[in-house]
This record gives C-alpha cells, structure tokens and sequence, in this order.
C-alpha cells in the first residue's frame, strides 16, 4: 500500500489554493498534520486500525476536512487527497463534481465518528474502480 507523505499534502494544498486564486497557503496545525499522515499505518496487536483502502481513504476524506489542518482549502484538499491516495494505489475515484462536493458537505456537516467514516469509506468504494496498468 503507497500512503500520502507530509509533504504529499502540503503540496496538493497549496496546488488547491494557488487554483482557487484566493486563500492562504500553509499548515495551521503541523501536529494534526502529522497525525492524519501516521494514523493510516498504524498497527495494533498486528492488526491495522484501518485495514481496507476505502478507510484509508475515507479517514483523509474525514480527518483532513474536519480537523482544519491548512490555513484555507481543507474540503478541497480533502478530496484531492482521497483521489491521489486511491490513484497511488491503482484506483480512480469516479464522481460528479456535485457528487463530490455533496460528500465533502456531507462530511462537514456530519460528526467525527468511526460510524461516519464507515459511511464515507463505503461511498468511495462503490464510486472507485480499479485502474490497469
């Protein structure tokens, strides 16, 4: 499994800012930033906390919008990163630019939970497929 770096994310924000035209680029929270970069790794008693590639994907989509790790662009650099991350991983996520910003909105309004991030991560599964290469 590829997993985004630090710097991955910084970089998709400030590609996310500079298309917006407005916003400021830059990381407001380096140790929420950290922790949404380890915690799709990690491992307890052998097991991964987030064991498939759509929890992975939706804990980005999640912790990324939620956690306001960026100065500006957090929804938008949310969903760039899910798709990067899928893409690294041989996946493209295949949605309407309504579709997506219905679930970056939906993720907003909703609450932090493991239960959400459920809902998200079944979302980005039935809306991937996988990419040959």
């Amino acid at each position: 499994m590829n997993y985004l770096t630090k710097d991955d994310l910084i970089e998709i924000n400030r590609l996310v800012i500079e298309a917006a035209q407005e916003g400021a680029v830059g990381v407001a929270d380096p140790n929420g930033l950290e922790a949404i970069v380890q915690q799709p790794v990690q491992q307890f008693f052998g097991r991964e906390a987030y064991p498939t590639i759509w929890l992975k994907a939706a804990f980005l989509l999640q912790k990324i919008t939620k956690k306001h790790v960026f100065f500006d662009g957090n929804k938008r650099t949310a969903f760039m990163a899910t798709a990067f991350f899928l893409d690294l991983n041989n996946y493209s996520l295949k949605v309407s630019a309504q579709d997506g910003q219905d679930l970056v909105m939906e993720t907003t309004l909703s609450a932090d939970t493991e239960e959400q991030m459920v809902k998200i991560s079944l979302f980005i599964k039935e809306n991937s497929f996988l990419i040959k290469r």
